[in-house]
């Protein structure tokens, strides 16, 4: 019992130390594009419920060299600059679809026009899911306390 333990431990270990590299570039990403785009052009272009957000974060992932891993600290990064929900969620499916790996298993496995359609196909599903997403009832978000705490929670 205790070596199977050990063994999934170990494993784990192992993902994440293979899947480091592509997290810590996301984040670098993210921290690029914090850097590099004020938070009002990202609330003026994406923060809208309308179909334009929605397309240029679509437009704006496809060429993006991202991960599937990477694109979760970008996205969130984007969030929190001011894009809607339905623009980041057409963000995070546009980037990991068109990536130059997954570009290049499909040129393998499949044929040139297949690598033609996929980021086509990327941009569509990208567009679909944004503008379903905004047309979902809005929830409220859970903000921090304005004020602090009267009476401790614990005790």
């Amino acid at each position: 019992m205790l070596d199977l333990l050990l063994n999934i431990l170990r494993e784990s270990w192992l993902i994440l130390l293979e899947s480091a590299p592509y997290v810590l570039f996301g984040f670098f990403v993210a921290g690029l594009l914090k850097a590099l785009i004020p938070d009002d052009a990202v609330a003026r272009h994406l923060g809208g419920n309308g179909a334009g957000a929605v397309v240029k974060a679509s437009l704006f992932g496809i060429p993006l060299p991202l991960c599937s891993c990477g694109v979760i600290p970008a996205a969130i990064g984007l969030r929190k600059q001011g894009a809607s929900k339905g623009a980041t969620a057409s963000f995070l499916i546009s980037v990991p679809e068109t990536g130059v790996d997954s570009m290049a298993i499909t040129w393998a496995l499949l044929d040139p026009l297949m690598t033609l359609l996929r980021p086509l196909a990327a941009f569509c599903t990208a567009i679909f899911a944004g503008l379903w997403i905004n047309r979902l009832p809005e929830q409220p978000e859970s903000l921090p306390a304005k004020e602090p705490a009267e009476q401790p929670g614990c005790g």
